[in-house]
């Protein structure tokens, strides 16, 4: 009887730890990307919440609609990868007639910004984690 106690508060901690490990993200964190410019100045963005909504920016009129809600673990990937150490020590400003972007913000304050343009080198990090976020808006 002891043991079955023991392992059900185990279990409870542990969901607990994995609860609050999501809300570090849920209420503060964001990120937008995407790509745009040009001739009409078109943008094509979206926008992941910490919650894990994600929602595309419509051009011109910035009305969003809801594509999806990421699971957790997605979520918590992301989120880490874009806090990550080697990523902050990333600059990327280069933007271009066309021009590509990762905007991670926390509690409404962009944190780090990354733009570029084609025929910009871009660093692995960043084409990666570009390719993950647009993973993202597929149904």
């Amino acid at each position: 009887m002891k043991k079955l106690l023991i392992i059900t508060l185990s279990l409870f901690v542990l969901a607990g730890c994995k609860f609050l490990a999501y809300q570090k993200y849920a209420k503060t964190l964001s990120v937008s990307f995407g790509s745009g410019g040009g001739f009409t100045g078109a943008v094509d963005e979206f926008i992941l919440n910490g919650n894990g909504t994600l929602k595309s920016i419509k051009p011109f009129t910035k009305d969003t609609i809801l594509l999806k809600t990421l699971a957790k673990k997605d979520i918590k990937t992301i989120f880490k990868t874009l806090e990550s150490e080697s990523l902050s020590k990333i600059k990327l400003d280069a933007p271009g007639n066309m021009t590509n972007f990762i905007t991670f913000s926390k509690a409404g304050k962009i944190i780090q910004k990354y733009q570029w343009s084609q025929g910009t080198t871009v660093p692995n990090e960043i084409n990666e984690l570009f390719l993950l976020l647009n993973k993202q808006t597929q149904p």
